[in-house]
This record gives structure tokens, C-alpha cells and sequence, in this order.
């Protein structure tokens, strides 16, 4: 019963969330599709709440946690349900493509699942500190700043953004108890809530049969590399939630009028998630800035400072409950941040490719870089996906770099895992530059006609 009280918890983050399924940039697309879109706005909300209830001296109970998100969720949702939203025909594939596509993802779902349940992919860091973390703030009622202030705690990374523990905390408080064997299970949940959303998005690029296509397989090589990088239970699994969502509602949008609710929301959910979140939401803003800049599209700044100021203000949040804690304010690094070696720079670089086969003999990548180089895309207008790809790996580079010692051990940890979002971005910017009008050239009936407007 424990164990179902904490999935039901899990299943009523979304509620939490619910007002930004009204949002009118989000109620085009379908209603499993705007529960995901609910389930970032509750992550975010409950995250944010922990941290004041906390500093605030409130015990957290489930009614203190819920109460602020719902009467702002319940507000903001009264709100944006006064607009009109965009008319969007529901997603149908056809029958050929929504049983092959189906069936692949379903499997490799159900497959990713079952190696969660056997345990064969509990990530090592969940025992250490993820989880560790959660236990011990549901059992004290709140953030554990003792914990997380303790020299022998110095292990669990005490300055990791605090959305994981806290959100598998509140399923924790629901359960009575946190039940250790079912939590790295509720990591498949997570690729499985983004799936109809990145569908969604994509469709707005390409057919239906298309975007059914291209979420299968980003569903199946995700789901092999979840498993084959042991991170069931740490913050993998909703890193890649958020950001493959943003990467995807930036790729999509329609020009300069498009408001980026959506991509602003999910690089706020990346950042509280883990450290890397921050780096990628960077980058992303970035990518989409300099793709507007060289399209021509007008505005650059005052369109990029939106996406930009939610993930700023949730670190700031996290930096000032820190220091109003007497905790070490912000992100440790590996050493001093110029402390660089270039004595190991020939191995780091040979060996991050080798850890990169994600569980499935290197195929998840050299197929999407396969379509990428065929397809001959205007690579503009996937910058915000592509400055991840090649800024997510500078970065590692720049970290292992650091290392006083042999790198390839630590490069085998972490290698997998953190390359992850970079898979997911290479696989969606390949959908779109192979079916969703990114080309240089568009075949129709033969003929050639331009592409579609950015």
C-alpha cells in the first residue's frame, strides 16, 4: 500500500500543475500532451514551495506542499482559459504508422520499466545521495540543511539543485516511508510523459506519420540509454524531460510572434534538476538566439530574455535559500575553474566516444547523424539543438580536464549519463531537418518548393 500511495503522489504532481495545460500556447495540442506540460509546472512549483516552506520554519505535510501551487495553479489556469486557443487537428496517424510506432515504443517502454523493477539500472548516485536526500527531508518534514551543512555529507553533493529529492520526498510523506525498490521504477515515467508532448511538437513541423516516427525512435534509443547508463532513480531521466521539450518547442515555433511559455518553463525545470540543467539551458538560449540573429528575425534580446529569466530565477531562489542557510552558496566545481591540464587531453578526447554506445552499439547516434548529413538542412534553424550537441561536449572536455589524475575512470561514470540530452537533441534536430521542412530543398509531387517558414 506504501508503494501505491507514493505512485499515486507521483501521478498528482501534474494536478499541481494543471493551470498550464489553459495556457494558450499549450491548449492546441492533446490532453496526455498538456499533462506533461502540467507535470513541469507542478515539478517546478512544489520544488519552489519546499525551499519557502523551509525557510519559512513550516513542517512540510502534503496539504502545506499542495495548497500554494493549486491556488496559483487554479489562478493562472482561470486566467489563460479566457483566451482563444489555436485550432489543431488531433493527432492521427495512419493506422500503418501508429501500430509500428506504438508497438516499438510501448516495447521499449515496457522493456526500460521491467529493467527498473529487476533493478538492473538503479543508479549507484539514487543510493548515495538522491535518494538519501529525499528519505531523510520527508522524515525531518522539510529541506535538511543540518544534512546537507555536515562535513561527512560532503559526498552527496549538498549544492545539487533541489527539485529530485524534493519531489521524491513528497511521495515519501504520501507513502509514509520512502520505498526504495519502486522509486528507480518511476524514472520510466518520465520519458513516457514527454513522449505525446515531443509528438505534439513535432507534428507541428511534419506529418503525423512523422512525428510518430521520429517519437519512436527518440523513445527507443532514450530508453536504451537510460538503461544501459545505470540512472534509474537519480536526475537523469526528468533532465531529459525538460530539455528535450524545450529543444523541441524551439525547433517548431513559428516565427516572431510565437510566445516561448513552454521552452521557458522546461529550462526552469532543467535547472532545478540538476547543475548541467543550467549549462544546457545556456546553451539552448543561446543556440535560439543566434538562430534568430542569423534569419533576421527582429527583437533578439526581448524575445531571448524570457526564455532566459525563468532558469536564472530559480537558481537565484536555490543560491539565496543556500546563503539564508548558511549553506556554501553555488556549484562546486572540480578544482579551480582555470586550473586546467592538458596532460590528459588526448585521452578525454578519445575516450568520451567510446562510452557514447548508449546501449546500443553507437547506432542511437550514427542514425541521426546519418539523416542529418543527408538531409543537407539549413543548420540555422537548428541551432538551439546543435549548440547543445557541441556545447554539452566542450563542456565535458573543460570538466575531465580538471582531473589530477587518469581521467577514463570518472569519464566511464559520467560519460553516458550526462551525454543524454545531447542524444535526444542530435535524434530531434534530425527529425526535423529529414521530414519537417528544415532542408535546403522540399520535394513535393515531385516538384520543389521552399520550406516552410521558421
Amino acid at each position: 500500500m506504501s508503494s501505491l500511495r507514493f505512485l499515486a503522489a507521483m501521478l498528482a504532481i501534474p494536478v499541481l500543475g494543471a493551470g498550464a495545460a489553459f495556457h494558450p500556447s499549450v491548449r492546441r495540442y492533446g490532453v496526455l500532451a498538456r499533462a506533461a506540460v502540467a507535470l513541469a509546472m507542478g515539478t517546478v512549483a512544489l520544488t519552489l514551495t519546499g525551499l519557502v516552506l523551509t525557510l519559512a520554519g513550516v513542517a512540510w505535510s502534503l496539504p502545506a506542499l499542495a495548497a500554494p501551487p493549486l491556488v496559483v495553479s487554479l489562478a493562472l489556469g482561470a486566467l489563460w482559459s479566457r483566451s482563444v486557443p489555436e485550432p489543431r487537428p488531433a493527432f492521427r496517424p495512419s493506422r500503418r504508422a501508429a501500430a509500428a510506432a506504438g508497438a516499438v515504443a510501448g516495447l521499449s517502454l515496457l522493456l526500460l520499466g521491467w529493467t527498473f523493477v529487476m533493478s538492473g539500472a538503479t543508479s549507484i548516485d539514487y543510493l548515495l545521495f538522491w535518494g538519501v536526500k529525499a528519505a531523510r527531508f520527508a522524515q525531518v518534514r522539510g529541506i535538511d540543511v543540518g544534512l546537507l551543512r555536515s562535513f561527512y555529507f560532503g559526498h552527496a553533493v549538498p549544492d545539487y539543485p533541489p527539485a529530485v529529492p524534493i519531489v521524491q520526498a513528497w511521495g515519501a510523506l504520501a507513502a509514509g516511508r520512502m520505498p526504495w525498490r519502486l522509486v528507480p521504477v518511476t524514472s520510466a515515467l518520465w520519458l513516457a510523459a514527454a513522449l505525446p508532448l515531443v509528438c505534439g511538437l513535432l507534428r507541428r513541423r511534419m506529418t503525423d506519420d512523422g512525428a510518430a516516427a521520429v517519437g519512436a525512435f527518440w523513445t527507443t534509443a532514450l530508453a536504451a540509454s537510460l538503461a544501459a547508463s545505470i540512472s534509474g532513480g537519480n536526475a537523469e531521466a526528468p533532465l531529459l524531460f525538460f530539455e528535450s521539450i524545450a529543444i523541441a518547442g524551439l525547433l517548431v515555433e513559428d516565427g516572431e510572434g510565437e510566445g516561448r511559455f513552454l521552452p521557458a518553463l522546461m529550462l526552469a525545470g532543467a535547472a532545478l534538476t540538476k547543475v548541467e540543467g543550467s549549462v544546457a539551458a545556456l546553451l539552448i538560449v543561446a543556440g535560439a538566439a543566434v538562430r534568430d540573429v542569423v534569419e533576421g528575425r527582429r527583437r533578439v534580446f526581448a524575445r531571448s530574455l524570457p526564455l532566459l529569466a525563468p532558469p536564472v530565477l530559480v537558481v537565484c531562489a536555490w543560491f539565496l535559500f543556500q546563503w539564508r542557510m548558511g549553506l556554501q552558496v553555488g556549484y562546486r566545481s572540480h578544482g579551480s575553474l582555470l586550473a586546467v591540464r592538458t596532460e590528459f587531453l588526448a585521452t578525454i578526447l578519445a575516450w568520451i566516444p567510446r562510452e557514447l554506445g548508449a546501449g546500443t552499439y553507437w547506432l542511437s547516434w550514427a542514425i541521426p547523424i546519418a539523416f542529418l548529413v543527408t538531409a543537407r538542412p539549413v543548420v540555422s534553424r537548428l541551432f538551439p539543438a546543435l549548440f547543445l550537441v557541441g556545447g554539452l561536449f566542450g563542456f565535458l572536455v573543460f570538466d575531465y580536464m580538471h582531473d589530477a589524475t587518469d581521467p577514463r575512470e570518472r569519464i566511464g561514470w559520467t560519460a553516458p549519463r550526462v551525454s543524454q540530452p545531447a542524444l535526444s537533441a542530435c535524434i530531434l534536430a534530425a527529425g526535423i531537418a529529414s521530414l519537417g521542412g528544415a532542408r535546403r530543398t522540399h520535394a513535393v509531387r515531385g516538384a520543389t518548393a521552399k520550406p516552410p517558414r521558421p
